[in-house]
């Protein structure tokens, strides 16, 4: 059985720019010579229909039956699969979350892992969903990346958000910064660095990842004198875990507000933040709209767009999709390196 050269987008939350971005995605790529992994949509396709109609732009696309039928249709032209869970059409807004397009939401992403783990698509691509709508409507999975990883059978994934050559991995994600201090342990933090190497070499080709671990206080706690987690077990766990792997792969606790300049970069493949903010304001500075969000740690190759469902500019047709174009082409890149480290494993 060849592999598959398929790349499965889900369908995120109607009602948000998702459909919007996914469309103007399909027409650029008729605007090229597209090479590479073709696209299929896994989803209810009557929502590209109603959202193409609405925003006065092309729907591209057509229905098949199976991933297997999109190696059938021209590299242009993107398959339609629907899920067989439909969305509300006589209830959908633009703009405005509804627990009854959850079950769709759910089924699209969960449909797309299945065809993943089967060999059947090379790649799954999200466009954002609603935290709020899933809660809503009963599931108490906090998120995709969660949902992601409960789909593929993986306990703990990892995040990693990429952009303009910056690489960034936050240690915790969406907790009050109060918190961060008792989250934080040192099973988490070795879990994440050891994921995160793994991923560098086996998903973006770096046969000695060099990798940067920011500090949790000001200055890296200055000795001390600002916090003494840094000293009393991030510093020990950073040696244990570089005593172990080529010299200059493990590097920290460093001071964050010195991390990110030009120069600093050059210093390091990837580096892991302490929580949310410290992570994604530099990558956000740097990388506004064109970043890739990765799930790091699955057995299946998965990227997203940087942002979320925008429910303030839905149905506006003013939605840019830079990011999801960026996540298509990043997951066609990693799906390449995957089987080229496989490849080289097995020789």
């Amino acid at each position: 059985m060849r592999e598959a050269s398929v790349l499965a987008i889900t369908m995120g939350d109607p009602a948000g720019v998702g459909p919007e971005v996914i469309l103007k995605a399909f027409a650029a790529r008729t605007r090229t010579l597209p090479r590479g992994p073709r696209w299929l949509f896994v989803g209810d396709p009557q929502v590209l229909t109603w959202s193409a109609r609405r925003l006065d732009l092309p729907l591209i696309g057509q229905v098949v039956n199976s991933p297997e039928e999109a190696h059938q249709l021209p590299m242009h032209l993107p398959g339609l699969l629907a899920t067989g869970v439909d969305v509300a059409l006589e209830a959908l807004q633009f703009g405005t979350p509804d627990p009854r397009q959850a079950a769709a939401v759910v089924a699209s992403v969960k449909t797309a892992c299945r065809l993943a783990l089967a060999g059947r698509v090379a790649a799954v691509v999200t466009p954002p969903l609603h935290k709020g709508v899933l809660h809503a409507a009963g599931y108490s999975i906090p998120g995709h990346t969660e949902l992601l990883a409960h789909c593929t059978g993986v306990e703990r994934a990892v995040m990693m958000l990429v952009g303009r050559g910056l690489r960034v991995v936050p240690a915790t994600i969406h907790q009050s910064l109060a918190s961060v201090a008792t989250t934080l342990d040192r099973p988490l933090l070795w879990h994440i660095l050891t994921t995160t190497l793994a991923a560098l070499r086996r998903d973006f080709g770096l046969a000695e990842p060099r990798l940067a671990v920011a500090g949790l206080n000001p200055h890296a706690g200055e000795a001390g004198s600002f916090g003494d987690e840094e000293q009393r077990w991030i510093a020990p766990l950073c040696a244990e875990l570089a005593a172990s792997h080529p010299p200059g792969s493990v590097r920290g606790p460093l001071p964050a507000d010195t991390l990110f300049h030009a120069r600093a970069r050059s210093t390091y493949d990837a580096v892991v933040c302490m929580y949310h903010d410290q992570a994604l304001i530099p990558l956000k500075m740097l990388a506004f709209g064109r970043a890739v969000n990765v799930t790091l740690g699955l057995p299946i190759v998965r990227t997203s767009v940087d942002h979320g469902t925008a429910f303030d500019i839905a149905g506006r047709g003013i939605a840019d999709p830079g990011s999801l174009m960026a996540a298509l082409s990043l997951a066609a890149r990693m799906v390449r390196q995957r089987r080229r480290f496989a490849a080289a494993a097995t020789a």
